[in-house]
């Protein structure tokens, strides 16, 4: 499997990358409303890549960059989710990077940065988050 696109996430107002594609749950739940692709992308096997924030302790989709070609858009999918969707599907931990690369692997979401948050959501409720700066640490 290739190396993925990373889905974006805004948390106490620093953009970091998002290891995970929680998108994916709720569309496995609702298939109907999945964006159908009329192409494909090695980089970003899902087509799409979301864009999130947390406000509140609650998470958000904001929007979505479809990186292959599709005639959906985030508002023929979410019609009526205005300046974002609280995503009440989402639980457990969501990893989140940002900085400079500290090592790679070429699968999924293997690679890890200077940074690293963690989020612990429980039905889309950030419940807490650690921090680790891979720089002092080490990335395992």
């Amino acid at each position: 499997m290739s190396a993925q696109m990373y889905d974006r996430i805004i948390y106490e107002g620093a953009e970091y990358g998002l290891a995970a594609a929680p998108l994916g749950a709720f569309f496995k739940e609702n298939p109907e409303r999945a964006p159908r692709f009329n192409s494909f992308s090695a980089g970003c096997r899902r087509g799409y890549a979301a864009r999130w924030e947390v406000r509140d302790n609650k998470i958000y989709l904001v929007g979505m960059d479809m990186v292959c070609e599709t005639e959906s858009t985030f508002q023929s999918i979410f019609p009526g989710a205005g300046d974002g969707l609280f995503a009440y599907w989402i639980s457990g931990e969501l990893v989140c990077s940002r900085g400079k690369m500290v090592s790679y692997d070429h699968a999924g979401f293997a690679r890890k940065r200077e940074y690293e948050l963690t989020l612990t959501a429980e039905r889309g409720t950030v419940v807490s988050s650690t921090t680790r700066d891979n720089r002092k640490d080490g990335a395992p």
